[in-house]
């Protein structure tokens, strides 16, 4: 899994596809959750700024620079840079004299950026520093410091629970590239824009996305077996532009397994196309659904008459007639 996410070959994964996290994840190369969690919470406009220190710290290009001594402790998982909003609760606790509970209340306000209230904070903090024998210039430099990081700065929870969306998502893709293929198309199933670039990810990977097919396809994206063994993806009817997942239940009830159906006539005479529509199966024959059926321009030619003998068959067949 670290290996796909120091690759940055990262489509599909959760948090982590963008183009800039793709070049900062190749090169921070995780070896960690705690990594993939820092990544995910700098990736934000205050914090950005330090993700290229924390990837030189991390790889000892440089050495972690902590603020003051006394902050080593709460800033040493992260080389010295201010990633997470319990880490400001924190300095405000050990450099200024806060209770926890004093502390999350200058993290709100913090985040909301109330400048009335930022104002009387910086004034408590600075003079709680004083008290512990701090300097006031180094004081007022940390506030800087921490206020501007916790404008954006994620929680630390929030932040895990990402990772570990983006850790599940990476390992689907390692060790079941083409079900989890197949299922990230699904779930583009209607935005046709977004599913171009994840099929480009399945021909990089060797997968190979399969045509629409009335006989093989099912609602949406799923996995057939080639003749050599190895998966492919079956592009699902209901992604065919104009059709939709709703309108295809009835093609696939009616459609006999094994086998499928074995003719245009037998599709006709099995599926009720009232229920389906023209401009559905217009569409699904332009898509090349119904290629094993029959030529594209015979069929688009002759639309009218194939819906008028489904529908003719499927009346036959309320009134009990053969």
């Amino acid at each position: 899994v670290f290996d796909l996410l120091s690759s940055a070959e990262t489509t599909g994964i959760f948090q982590l596809e963008s183009a800039g996290m793709r070049r900062y994840i190749k090169e921070l190369k995780p070896s960690s959750l705690n990594d993939i969690a820092a990544m995910v919470a700098l990736y934000r406009p205050g914090p950005m700024q330090n993700i290229d220190r924390y990837i030189r710290a991390k790889h000892g290009l440089e050495p972690a620079h902590y603020p003051h001594p006394d902050l080593e402790e709460i800033l040493r998982d992260t080389y010295g840079v201010i990633v997470y909003q319990e880490q400001v609760m924190l300095i405000a606790q050990t450099f200024a004299g806060y209770t926890l509970g004093e502390a999350d209340t200058l993290r709100k306000a913090m985040g909301k950026k109330v400048a009335e209230v930022m104002r009387k904070e910086r004034r408590r903090f600075v003079e709680g520093a004083i008290k512990k024998s701090f300097a006031r210039t180094l004081a007022e430099e940390i506030f800087q410091l921490i206020e501007k990081f916790a404008m954006y700065a994620f929680n630390r929870a929030h932040a895990v629970s990402y990772a570990y969306v983006a850790y599940w998502t990476a390992y689907l893709k390692a060790h079941y590239p083409a079900e989890y293929m197949a299922s990230v198309l699904s779930v583009f199933i209607d935005k046709a824009d977004k599913r171009a670039p994840v099929v480009a990810e399945c021909r990089r990977l060797g997968i190979k996305v399969l045509p629409p097919d009335i006989n093989h396809s099912e609602a949406r994206f799923s996995i057939e077996t080639l003749e050599d063994g190895s998966p492919a993806i079956r592009f699902g009817l209901g992604a065919v532009k104009n059709v939709g997942i709703s309108v295809i239940n009835p093609i696939l009830e009616s459609r006999p397994a094994p086998g499928g159906f074995t003719s245009i006539e037998d599709f006709c005479r099995k599926t009720d196309l009232r229920r389906v529509g023209k401009r559905v199966v217009e569409s699904l024959i332009q898509a090349g659904a119904f290629n094993s059926l029959g030529k594209q321009g015979a069929l688009l030619n002759n639309l009218d008459r194939i819906l008028a003998f489904s529908q003719r068959e499927a009346r036959l067949r309320e009134t009990g007639q053969a």
